[in-house]
């Protein structure tokens, strides 16, 4: 019988291991080693008792189970023993019994011996592996507390100390506000981004990142400059969020500049952005304590994307927001000069944030920013309107393609205000297009060309005769009336615009 007493205890307080999963490795380790010394492992049995001093399960008895067998009848060794040998074990012992033989594990060979430690060991360390990987499991996506115990001078990361027996965490670089410095042995709050087991090869990592700690048994990832870290250390200061009464909708981050959060609540008498600041500031306070000043806005999300959009561009008070294109979500945020550099914030860090935590296009603009772009962005969808409609001519009915593109003004189109429109004089809709075709607006610049010039523009003797004649009265001499061809206004003799309709006449 071997008293294992101590081995035990030593295993127990090494690795953690209850005595339950102690005992059942010694039990694999002599039956391996029985194993690696007879070639199998069926007929072995393995017995613990108490020791001296009445503890359980400290002693150890190994025993080859053998059937027993005739001496012509005796061919196997490990599993059978003769008549003969079994009665000096036993007198009473008939052949067909089975006799447990005692095995002196001290027997086993140096190797069955070295096999057995190892495969111990390993299996030692399978489980120290997996019970620390449990425990650092149960942190993932949690705040924990560590020490940083040392950095590398080459990439600047740090290896932090969370009190896990046999893994160390990483802090990467990446992970590292630019505000912030760290010190050795300095205790700080983390963000435990990611953790996974170490393999031999460790193939199962993604990038540097994720190479563990030299000597850690898993992979742990810890940060200080995810937006997760800031929500993280906002649900620990605001119980409501805790209890459903306050949720968080949304999140960005600039690291070591500015955090922009946006709040909810279901509950009509409760005060989303109240309760996450706190009263006096006090609750966001301590968050941008631990964020070393970092600036952290908390915003009232609004199911309109126009009201949201203008609470997410505070400290900036927002006059109005103008949608442009919901298509590809494009606005604009109307603001008072004094508030556009507030707006858009230092190196456009404010603007830029807001349009992460909407997902909208945002652009912010001055009245008078926004009255300019309105004007260019109307001359566009004009002068697009004209050539859509002079492409679809053939295609539309001339009522439609009137209703489809609005007319484009005379300041729009550089016709001066005393000028008459080429659409103002009665001509068919096919040549008015073709006049404006070669760039001839108004009735003015028709007859500032001569007829060689007009027909070199295309126009032909028919096109120009038309013009003419809806613009040109027989030889007047001074006395009488005559009938405006445009809107059929009986007009004094000498009147040059027609008062009714605008026509402007000429007379031979």
């Amino acid at each position: 019988m071997l008293d294992l007493s101590e081995e035990i205890k030593s295993m127990i307080e090494d690795s953690k291991m209850d005595e339950a999963k102690v005992v059942s490795l010694i039990h694999d380790m002599l039956t391996s080693a029985y194993k690696r010394k007879f070639g199998t492992d069926d007929n072995v049995v393995v017995r613990f008792f108490p020791n001296n001093a009445g503890i359980d399960n400290r002693c150890v008895e190994l025993y080859s189970v053998k059937e027993v067998v005739n001496e012509e009848d005796w061919y196997d060794k490990v599993r059978q023993i003769p008549l003969d040998d079994a009665q000096k074990l036993v007198e009473d012992v008939e052949v067909g019994d089975s006799l447990e033989i005692p095995i002196d594990p001290h027997n086993f060979e140096y190797s069955a011996v070295q096999s057995a430690k190892q495969r111990s060991q390993q299996v030692v360390k399978e489980y120290t592996t997996d019970k620390v990987y449990i425990d650092a499991k149960a942190m993932e996506g949690k705040l924990v507390i560590g020490e940083i115990k040392r950095q590398n001078p080459k990439n600047g990361d740090y290896i932090v100390n969370l009190n896990l027996d046999g893994a160390d965490a990483l802090f990467p670089f990446r992970g590292q506000s630019p505000r912030e410095t760290y010190e050795i042995a300095e205790k700080l709050k983390f963000y435990v981004e990611k953790v996974d087991k170490v393999s031999g090869s460790d193939k199962g990592r993604k990038g540097r990142d994720m190479k563990a700690p030299r000597g850690s048994s898993v992979n742990i990832l810890l940060t200080r400059s995810s937006k997760e870290f800031v929500k993280a250390l906002i649900e620990n200061e605001v119980p409501e969020i805790s209890t459903g009464d306050v949720e968080i909708k949304a999140i960005a981050r600039h690291a070591g500049v500015r955090t922009k959060v946006a709040v909810d609540t279901h509950k009509t008498d409760v005060d989303p952005v109240g309760s996450t600041v706190g009263k006096a500031g006090v609750r966001i306070q301590t968050v941008m304590a631990e964020c070393e000043g970092e600036k952290i806005d908390i915003v009232r999300y609004s199911d309109d994307p126009l009201v949201y959009i203008a609470n997410a561009l505070i400290p900036a008070q927002v006059k109005r927001v103008v949608t442009i294109d919901p298509a590809t979500r494009h606005v604009v945020a109307i603001v008072d000069d004094s508030q556009l550099g507030i707006a858009i914030g230092q190196a456009g860090v404010n603007v830029k944030l807001a349009k992460i935590l909407c997902d909208w296009n945002i652009e912010v603009k001055t009245q008078s920013q926004f009255n300019e772009m309105e004007q260019t962005m109307e001359i566009y969808r004009n002068v697009d309107n004209l050539f859509k409609s002079s492409e679809e001519g053939d295609e539309i009915a001339d009522e439609e393609s009137e209703e489809a593109a609005p007319a484009l003004t005379n300041d729009q189109i550089g016709i001066d205000p005393d000028d008459t429109p080429i659409t103002d004089i009665g001509l068919p809709d096919d040549l008015v297009r073709k006049l404006h075709d070669v760039d001839i607006w108004s009735i003015e610049e028709f007859f500032d060309y001569n007829e060689d010039e007009l027909k070199a523009k295309g126009l032909s003797d028919e096109d120009i005769s038309a013009v003419r004649n809806s613009v040109v009265v027989t030889e007047d001499d001074g006395d009488g009336e005559f009938e405006c061809p445009i809107c059929h206004e009986i007009l004094p003799a000498g009147t040059t615009v027609c008062p009714k309709c605008g026509a402007e006449f000429e007379f031979e």
